[in-house]
């Protein structure tokens, strides 16, 4: 790595941008680029510091994330939403430089594009603007205020949306979007919940978002959210993250077997929980090889590990998390990516159910690792 400044997008899990040099060291085929906050954070007093929705944030002791610890609209009402500062979707700083940086992605470089900023859109931030157990209480017992909050979110996104992809939205590949819906042994929320108040805004956002370019919309939703696949199909996700496959019914094969020919999986490549961080070289080889096994056959799916990368995770099994997706992905026939089965070898990495894009797409994301 060059010099040692370390840019963090994503305070509250301390995320980092990843230097080109590690990126192009483990072969990663995408690259991201995002909206930009107006604001940065706050610091509001020591050791406390508020975001541009008036979340606030502190880290507690011995901790490596910070946790939310103000709500804004804890005790709002009604009324008090439309007094509340909501930010602007249209600040020309949210674009600053996002139309040079992804043509030059796009001109420049063989990587697929995906654009992001559109976080815990239409299920985590109001939970986050409320606080969970209220909002979550507000779902089954003040659904007036609920369709308000959600409404006035919705309509940002899309302003949000619009103004992003008139600018970039020719040079695209994948939109992410992210609502964390589940849980380790479940969703959050009753699926009856999620399709009366939930799954419509999202169909709605996606739809509009599918309608001004040809890239494809990518869902981030952690947790166990098998029950809510289907759902997720029918309202135009063409690609889910993270795959967590230590959470129930989270089972790759069996996910593969069910809506393989449906959907794309991005993700659920390693385990996060245990295995990348708590196992050998050797065992986090097993089980890569092992989820290519289950996700790869007939395409459809992006190596990755299942979440992010913890400071916890050795060099040496990041090294074998990516070195064995890369030995092992190639298609070496009809029926997966393995020595033993026969036929002209294929990329599997960046096979994603995006055959129609592929045609016409200046960056293949069918496109062979070097």
């Amino acid at each position: 790595m060059k010099g040692d400044k370390i840019e963090i997008i994503d305070n509250m899990q301390q995320v980092v941008k990843v230097e080109e040099e590690v990126l192009e060291r483990f072969h990663i085929d995408t690259r991201h680029i995002s909206l930009k906050p107006v604001q940065p954070w706050e610091r509001c007093c020591e050791g406390l510091y508020q975001d541009e929705w008036g979340i606030k944030y502190a880290r507690p002791v011995n901790s490596h994330y910070y946790d939310m610890v103000e709500h804004p609209l804890a005790r709002a009402t009604v009324k008090d939403l439309d007094d509340y500062p909501w930010p602007d979707a249209y600040d020309p700083q949210r674009m600053e430089g996002l139309e040079r940086e992804t043509k030059r992605f796009y001109e420049d470089t063989p990587y697929a594009i995906v654009l992001a900023g559109f976080s815990e859109s239409l299920f985590g931030l109001p939970s986050w603007l409320r606080g969970h157990a209220q909002f979550y209480m507000d779902l089954v017992s003040n659904e007036e205020f609920v369709n308000v909050l959600l409404d006035r979110l919705l309509n940002y996104w899309k302003s949000l949306a619009d103004i992003a992809l008139q600018l970039v939205g020719k040079y695209i590949q994948v939109v992410r979007l992210a609502d964390d819906l589940g849980m380790q042994e479940g969703p959050i929320i009753s699926p009856g919940s999620y399709r009366k108040l939930i799954k419509p805004r999202q169909r709605e956002i996606y739809t509009f978002i599918k309608k001004r370019t040809k890239a494809k919309v990518l869902l981030h939703s952690c947790g166990s959210i098998y029950t809510l696949i289907p759902d997720f199909i029918e309202i135009g996700v063409d690609a889910l993250n993270p795959i967590q496959v230590s959470a129930k019914d989270m089972d790759t094969k069996r996910l593969k077997e069910e809506f393989g020919d449906k959907l794309t999986f991005w993700g659920g490549g390693c385990d996060t929980q245990h295995i990348l961080p708590q196992g050998t070289p050797t065992q986090v080889r097993e089980e890569v090889r092992r989820r290519i096994k289950n996700l790869a056959p007939a395409g459809g799916f992006i190596f990755t590990p299942v979440h992010n990368i913890q400071y916890d995770v050795s060099a040496e099994n990041i090294c074998a998390l990516y070195d064995t997706a890369l030995e092992f992905g190639k298609y070496l026939g009809s029926s997966g990516p393995f020595p033993e089965e026969k036929g002209s070898a294929q990329n599997l990495l960046l096979v994603a159910k995006l055959e129609s894009y592929q045609e016409s797409a200046k960056i293949q994301l069918r496109k062979e690792i070097k």
